[in-house]
């Protein structure tokens, strides 16, 4: 059984540690200093919740060399997702299952314009983990929560029983799409707000409209989301919203806030800017998810 990861970031490189853990015939994608630091270090994960593993898997930053796989795991990027794709399709054949375990709500309409052959499994997952600079995984959290859903019940099933392994709590969704917005509604407060004042969550919650403002974005997004038809809770956000300012650790901040912060290339239009374009489609009012987005946007082009 041949499996593939391609972005070993944060989410790629604790899956890519669970896989390794598990099976013998795993390869991971990589470029340039992320490459030679697995190559020279393997791939070492620092997690509370898996616990501390370094394995050594064939990296390469030609997925081609690896020829057909039976699995290949999607974790990178929104804005690298195109290229990626381009470059697996030779390790891509009829049986081969597709996993997109990526940010945002659009990445399974590009894929599926991409790659004219396997099965797609879309998935959502809840994590908190970044890459060290040494390009070692830091994940903090005491949780790794995966949900796995597709109109391919089949391939999801097997994604499933594929990734059925400590490190791991997983869910297979009925409908994914509501799960990847539960998702993408968080973070177009969580990743927004943190990014838009470059500081972690709990000297946001702080300041004077700290917590309004949070509610504000989760409203805003939720009530895209309803109007797209997404079947959320009617109540999601306040659910939210709760869950979030009575946690017991609120000094988190965001990837987006983290890239927004060293200005670098960021999801920024994967979180604020779609959700701002699909409320004016709508003819929706979103002001704050509109100032946050102009204002980074705008500090990050200087």
């Amino acid at each position: 059984m041949k499996i593939m990861v391609s972005g070993i970031g944060g989410v790629g490189g604790y899956l890519a540690s669970i896989l390794c853990a598990n099976y013998k015939d795993v390869t991971l994608i990589a470029r340039k200093a992320r490459k030679e630091a697995l190559l020279k270090n393997g791939l070492v994960l620092h997690s509370k919740y898996f616990g501390e593993h370094v394995a050594h898997p064939p990296v390469t930053d030609d997925p081609a060399s690896a020829g057909i796989q039976d699995y290949i795991f999607v974790c990178v990027k929104n804005y690298s997702l195109e290229e990626a794709l381009r470059s697996l399709l030779p390790c891509i054949d009829e049986h081969t299952i597709v996993a997109l375990i990526m940010n945002g709500v659009d990445h399974l309409a590009v894929a599926q314009k991409i790659l004219t052959k396997g099965h797609l499994v879309d998935a959502a997952i809840y994590i908190n983990s970044a890459y060290n600079p040494d390009y070692s995984i830091q994940q903090n959290s005491d949780f790794a929560r995966l949900f796995i859903g597709s109109d391919d019940k089949e391939a999801a099933q097997k994604i499933f029983s594929l990734i059925d392994h400590e490190g791991f709590e997983r869910h297979l969704a009925e409908d994914i799409k509501v799960q990847i917005w539960n998702k993408f509604i968080t973070n177009c407060a969580f990743n927004v707000i943190t990014a838009y004042y470059e500081k972690m969550l709990d000297a946001i919650f702080a300041l004077p409209d700290g917590k309004k403002e949070f509610h504000t974005l989760l409203t805003e997004s939720h009530s895209v989301a309803r109007a797209l038809g997404i079947n959320v809770a009617p109540d999601l956000a306040e659910k939210i919203y709760d869950d979030r300012v009575n946690r017991k650790s609120l000094h988190s901040t965001s990837s987006l806030a983290r890239d927004v912060i060293a200005r670098r290339q960021s999801e920024l239009e994967t979180f604020s800017g779609y959700l701002v374009r699909a409320a004016h489609e709508l003819k929706l009012p979103v002001p704050l998810s509109e100032k946050m987005y102009k204002a980074i946007k705008e500090r990050l082009a200087h």
